[in-house]
């Protein structure tokens, strides 16, 4: 073990490392430390016992690329740019004028570049999504050197191995590492899914809710209608294993995709091992930081939708969130309770925590809020509620407080969704009952915070355009991954007349631009 170094908040003065581990889709309630019965994660298991578990995190914008565009700019979807995955919701507002980056507002990993640390990223995303700015801050990018499309975790590991074993000893360095492998299309090397295929997952769904789906929802990625398309490949034999071919229109069928989306999550979690095992080879594994993230969740039954982020329940914008923080979160006396945090919070909050936790000063235009105080163990600033959305398959709003998710439809994509939801998160945490034409007061008031929300932003001196207002008025609707004509020939030649009239119906209701 290294010697351990002592950091001084007084005089500002650190040597540290710290790596963030961003798995892409992954559900906080599919890992073993939130509660899952499977054991998915042993790794980040031990680290949470060690740090800190934020139990209601949430990306602000779902899925992908509105998320990471949140979580490196610092600033809500509504005010970068980007809330949807094509179109002028896809662009980021560059934060600055001419060549110049704007102090107030800048990508946080560029803050660090500019206070002395060492960047590098570990990640094909900015080329799966042509997001160049993705790499803005990294003094050393090693996402060329991916494939950019399903690069596994034996990939990605590798040369993060490669890189530790060059620099890890030195100080000041930030390494940010993806994982793609709990994304579908769940081709995680088969020992993974013979840990925990007969092993019992969630109570929900069900063969009951299921069935119900089946015959209430159609849509790409539905438990009917998840397979809408052909043509991709088979894995290949003896590295991976393909996907079901079936849909999820079954229990039996639905076991073989949430087995493949927690094999994704134990392949990565050893890997995660792998790294941790170099760290204390060189001596330095009580000096690094470890913070463990997902850039969004996944609907698993969710408004019908399975094994995807098109909506903006529960699923999709819940996740994990656990920061190991050596000399803070490994004392000895911290209790338990300290150690799991259940207020609400922007998956953004973490870039104003980290610097907090580091003494720099924090840029003055964020939208995040430091959490370094809960991160110690003391009372810190809270959040009462938060305002999320999501722009693939579906746009919506949501609004989620402590015990309400209301979520507002935008546009309904290829979905049978209402205008509008009200889910009771304490007594339906799966969000089967909606309660909105019940509890009138409620929805008033949450309704009332979204208003309030969009006039903060959309109005002023400083006021932005509604990436979601911009993409309705340029024409693009949210089904870019599925055009309507193939679901359309699809609900025709299996004989479902009620549904094809039904996706008809929604597809002559002009979008409201402002749904309410």
């Amino acid at each position: 073990m290294g010697k351990r170094r002592i950091w001084s908040f007084q005089k500002k003065e650190f040597v540290l490392r710290i790596i963030y581990i961003d798995i892409d889709s992954c559900r906080p309630d599919h890992l073993s430390c939130y509660g899952y019965p499977r054991p998915t994660s042993p790794v980040i298991d031990s680290l949470a016992q060690q740090g800190v578990l934020f139990r209601n995190c949430h990306t602000s914008d779902a899925p992908c690329l509105p998320s990471r565009a949140a979580l490196f700019s610092g600033r809500l979807g509504i005010n970068n740019g980007v809330t949807c995955h094509d179109g002028p919701a896809s662009q980021l507002r560059y934060a600055g004028r001419g060549h110049f980056h704007d102090p107030t507002r800048p990508m946080w990993m560029r803050y660090l570049q500019k206070a002395g640390w060492e960047t590098v990223c570990f990640s094909g995303f900015g080329q799966r999504h042509l997001a160049w700015w993705f790499f803005s801050g990294f003094t050393q990018n090693f996402g060329n050197q991916l494939p950019g499309e399903s690069e596994t975790a034996d990939e990605v590991t590798e040369k993060v191995l490669h890189w530790l074993q060059q620099n890890g000893t030195t100080d000041n360095w930030f390494m940010h590492v993806n994982y793609w492998d709990v994304h579908h299309p769940y081709e995680a090397p088969e020992r993974y899914f013979q840990r925990i295929r007969d092993l019992p997952c969630l109570p929900y769904p069900n063969a009951e809710s299921i069935a119900y789906d089946v015959q209430h929802y159609y849509g790409p990625r539905t438990a009917r209608d998840w397979w809408y398309e052909s043509g991709w490949q088979n894995a290949q034999e003896g590295r991976r294993r393909a996907m079901p071919r079936g849909n999820p229109d079954t229990y039996e069928n639905y076991k073989g995709f949430v087995d493949g989306h927690d094999a994704g999550i134990a392949y990565i979690d050893e890997k995660l091992g792998t790294i941790l095992e170099a760290l204390e080879k060189l001596g330095v594994r009580d000096e690094t930081a470890i913070i463990v993230g997902s850039d969004h969740g996944e609907s698993i039954g969710e408004l019908g939708m399975y094994f995807e982020h098109g909506n903006a329940c529960e699923g999709t914008t819940h996740v994990p969130l656990i920061i190991y923080w050596p000399g803070i979160t490994d004392q000895a006396e911290r209790s338990v309770e300290s150690r799991a945090i259940d207020t609400l919070m922007y998956q953004l909050d973490l870039a104003p925590t980290m610097l907090d936790l580091l003494g720099m000063e924090l840029p003055t235009n964020w939208d995040g809020i430091s959490l370094a105080s809960q991160v110690r163990g003391s009372v810190g600033p809270t959040r009462d509620h938060l305002v999320l959305g999501c722009g693939i398959y579906s746009f919506q709003r949501a609004v989620r407080t402590e015990r309400y998710r209301l979520i507002r439809t935008i546009h309904s994509g290829l979905y049978p969704y209402e205008p509008l939801y009200l889910f009771d998160m304490q007594n339906d945490p799966y969000q089967t009952q909606n309660i909105a034409t019940e509890q009138p007061e409620i929805v008033a008031q949450l309704d009332h915070l979204l208003l309030a929300w969009l006039w903060q932003y959309t109005t002023g001196s400083e006021g932005v355009r509604d990436p979601f207002q911009e993409q309705l008025r340029a024409g693009i609707t949210p089904d870019i991954y599925c055009p309507r004509w193939r679901i359309e020939e699809r609900l025709q030649a299996l004989g479902r007349d009620d549904q094809l009239a039904d996706l008809r119906a929604h597809r002559d209701k002009k979008p409201a631009l402002r749904p309410w």
